[in-house]
C-alpha cells in the first residue's frame, strides 16, 4: 500500500515545532505565575535555567536535527523516517521528564508510536516503545527525588500504568502494522490479478492477436496521440467468404482459418503495426511507420502471404479485401475507420481478394 510517508514525516515536524514553541510559551507563563505566587521549586533563575531555558534548548536541538536530516538528500527515506520518530518521542519525552508534575505529560512519548505505524517499521516501533518506558521511569524518579507533593505510592501507580498505557499502544501499534501488512499484500494481489484480466482483456482468445477491448481502451488513444505528429494508417481487413468457410468445412476448421491471421501477422513488425479483431470475421491494421508508402505495401504482403496459407481440411486458398487510409493530423478514430471501412466495400464489390485506397 502506497502511503505518503514525506506528508506524514513533514506532519511530525511541523507537531515537534508546535509543540517546541507552545510548551516554551507555557513553561514561561507559569514561571511568571509561580514567581508571582512565590511557589517556585527553586531560586527564580535556576527554576527559570532548569524548567523554562534547559527544555527549550533541548527541543530545539533535536527539532533542528530532525529537520536538517528530513529535508536533506543524503539519507533514505527509513532514515528520515526513524529520525521523525525518534525526534518527536524524544520531544516529547522531554516534556514528560520536565513536567512530571503535571501526569498527562507521563504519556507524553507514547505519541511516537502513534505515528511509527505509518512507516511500517517494526525496529522504529520497538525503539521508541523503550524510549517511552525510560522517560517514564526517569519523570518518576525525577519527580521523587525533587521532593514531590505527591505521595510514593501515587508516584509507583502512575509510573505502572503510563508504562502499562504505552505498553498497549505499543500492540496496538502492531496490531496496526499487521493490518497494514495484509491490506498491502491484498491490494498488491488484487493488482496482480487486475493487470493479468487485463492483459487476457487486451487479447483475442481465439486468434491471439488484440482484441476490441484494447481497440476501444487503448488503440483510439494510440491513435490519438500518434496523429499528432506524423501519418498513420488504418486498414478495415474481412476475410472473404467466410460464410462459405463455416458452412463447407465447419466451424472448427473456420476458426483455423481465423487463427492464421495472428501466424502470418508474425511477419510484421510489432513495434510498427498493431492488429486487432474487430469482430467476427474483421480485423483492423494500424500502421506507424514514418514512411507512408510502406503503408500499402505491408498491407499487401500481409493480404497476399494470407492467400498463400495452406490447410489440412482443404486445398482452397481463402483470401482477405481491405480497405487503407492514412490519416493526416488530429482526425477522430472513428472518422478515419469510417473511410476504411467504406474502402473495404469497395473492395468487396470490385471482386475482393484486394486493398483499396480510400481517401480524407
Amino acid at each position: 500500500m502506497e502511503l505518503n510517508t514525506k506528508k506524514i514525516r513533514g506532519l511530525m515536524n511541523d507537531f515537534m515545532l508546535y509543540a517546541w514553541v507552545i510548551l516554551s510559551i507555557v513553561d514561561f507563563i507559569f514561571y511568571l505565575i509561580f514567581l508571582y505566587q512565590d511557589i517556585l521549586s527553586y531560586q527564580p533563575k535556576t527554576y527559570f535555567l532548569v524548567k523554562v531555558v534547559l527544555p527549550f534548548l533541548i527541543n530545539g536541538a533535536i527539532f533542528g536535527i530532525s529537520s536538517m536530516v528530513t529535508s536533506s538528500y543524503g539519507y533514505s527515506e527509513q532514515t528520515k523516517n526513524r529520525i521523525s520518530g525518534i525526534g518527536l518521542t524524544l520531544i516529547c519525552s522531554v516534556i514528560s521528564i520536565f513536567h512530571s508534575s503535571i501526569l498527562v505529560f507521563w504519556l507524553a512519548p507514547c505519541f511516537g508510536l502513534v505515528y511509527s505505524v505509518i512507516f511500517q517499521d517494526k525496529a522504529l516501533k520497538r525503539g521508541l516503545y523503550w524510549i517511552s518506558l525510560c522517560s517514564i521511569a526517569a519523570s518518576a524518579i525525577i519527580e521523587y527525588h525533587l521532593g514531590s507533593d505527591l505521595p510514593f505510592h501515587v508516584l509507583a501507580e502512575t509510573c505502572v500504568l503510563s508504562a502499562v498505557f504505552s505498553t498497549l499502544v505499543y500492540i496496538s501499534a502492531n496490531i496496526l502494522y499487521d493490518f497494514f501488512i495484509n491490506a498491502e499484500t491484498m491490494i498488491e494481489e488484487s493488482d496482480e490479478k487486475q493487470k493479468a484480466y487485463e492483459e487476457r482483456l487486451k487479447h483475442d482468445v481465439l486468434t491471439k492477436v488484440y482484441s476490441r477491448y484494447f481497440i476501444d481502451n487503448y488503440l483510439v488513444k494510440q491513435f490519438k496521440d500518434l496523429s499528432l505528429h506524423k501519418p498513420i494508417s488504418l486498414a478495415m481487413t474481412d476475410i472473404d467468404n467466410f460464410k462459405h468457410v463455416n458452412d463447407t468445412y465447419g466451424h472448427e476448421n473456420g476458426d483455423e482459418v481465423l487463427k492464421r491471421i495472428y501466424e502470418v501477422a508474425k511477419v510484421l513488425d510489432p513495434q510498427k503495426v498493431t492488429v486487432a479483431r474487430f469482430g467476427g470475421e474483421e480485423f483492423l491494421f494500424m500502421f506507424m511507420d514514418d514512411d507512408v508508402s510502406m503503408h500499402r505495401t505491408q498491407m499487401e504482403e500481409f493480404r497476399k502471404a494470407f492467400s498463400e496459407q495452406e490447410y489440412p481440411f482443404t486445398d482452397e486458398h481463402f483470401t482477405i479485401s481491405a480497405g487503407l487510409v492514412t490519416s493526416y493530423g488530429s482526425i477522430p478514430f472513428d472518422e478515419v475507420l469510417a473511410i476504411a471501412d467504406k474502402a473495404l466495400y469497395t473492395s468487396k464489390t470490385n471482386g475482393k481478394n484486394q486493398t483499396t485506397i480510400g481517401k480524407i
